[in-house]
């Protein structure tokens, strides 16, 4: 009885923390990766070269090769939409 009750409480907390309830439409999933582009670019250019930037750098960056694969975009052309422009 025990362990059904934990199962239960497991199954409800993560349930809890998956914000995702419905699929993204390629609109909303194309303006999400041009915000992290442009984030990650004015990131960049920060001045300072402290731990906590290289972190959300490297956030930013996961994000947006996720939100391009989710667009059908190949890898090589994430990286340079990304990077360089």
């Amino acid at each position: 009885m025990r362990q059904l009750k934990s199962n239960n409480r497991a199954q409800e907390i993560i349930a809890m923390m998956n914000p995702v309830t419905k699929p993204r439409s390629p609109q909303e999933l194309l303006a999400r990766y041009n915000q992290k582009r442009q984030q990650y670019k004015e990131l960049k250019l920060a001045s300072d070269n402290s731990p906590q930037k290289r972190e959300q750098l490297a956030m930013l960056y996961a994000e947006a090769k996720v939100l391009g694969w989710a667009l059908g975009k190949h890898e090589k052309t994430i990286i340079q939409e990304i990077n360089f422009s």
